[in-house]
């Protein structure tokens, strides 16, 4: 993944530590803990794909133009 890069950052509503994924200077992301496991946030979400190996995964697919 050329031109990208993880930071961690501050959530702005709860002050805890959070995830952003950078693509060549640009925020794409957010990952952050919830009550529910964990949240992914961005404008250029374009679907999820889950994967049934062992562990299982996902993949978050995002357009970014």
């Amino acid at each position: 993944m050329n031109g990208t890069e993880f930071r961690v950052g501050t959530h702005t509503e709860t002050g805890k530590p959070m995830v952003e994924f950078w693509k060549d200077s640009k925020f794409i992301a957010g990952i952050y803990g919830h009550e529910d496991g964990m949240r992914i946030v961005s404008k250029y979400l374009d679907g999820v794909a889950h994967e049934a190996g062992m562990p299982p995964g996902v993949v978050i697919k995002l357009s970014i133009a």
